[in-house]
């Protein structure tokens, strides 16, 4: 595996993010991004009122929620959790990639 990182692009939304990672990530991001943007899409179909910013927060707390609960039922210290904490930092990631692009 290596350790260089490589341009992934992604779509949420409707627009671009081109995010960095190991190619033995990019599968991970590609799912992460595409989780995100069905959570994003279901919440923007539910709130037409929502902006993209807003959408994406309250994806956040729903993905985080999710993350939280995942780990009570694993317990920490398992494998599944330290996949489960890299995927928070890939979404993490994402939030400010869009955060930034909102602004």
């Amino acid at each position: 595996m290596t350790s260089e990182k490589q341009a992934v692009k992604v779509s949420i939304m409707q627009r671009e993010f081109t995010i960095a990672c190991k190619e033995e990530e990019t599968q991970g991001v590609i799912e992460a991004a595409g989780y995100l943007d069905r959570q994003m899409r279901t919440i923007a179909n539910n709130n037409h009122a929502l902006g993209a910013d807003r959408c994406a927060i309250m994806a956040a707390l729903n993905i985080s929620h999710e993350l939280l609960e995942a780990r009570k039922s694993v317990g920490e210290g398992s494998e599944v959790s330290d996949r489960l904490e890299k995927l928070h930092e890939k979404i993490d990631q994402a939030m400010d990639n869009i955060r930034q692009v909102a602004l």
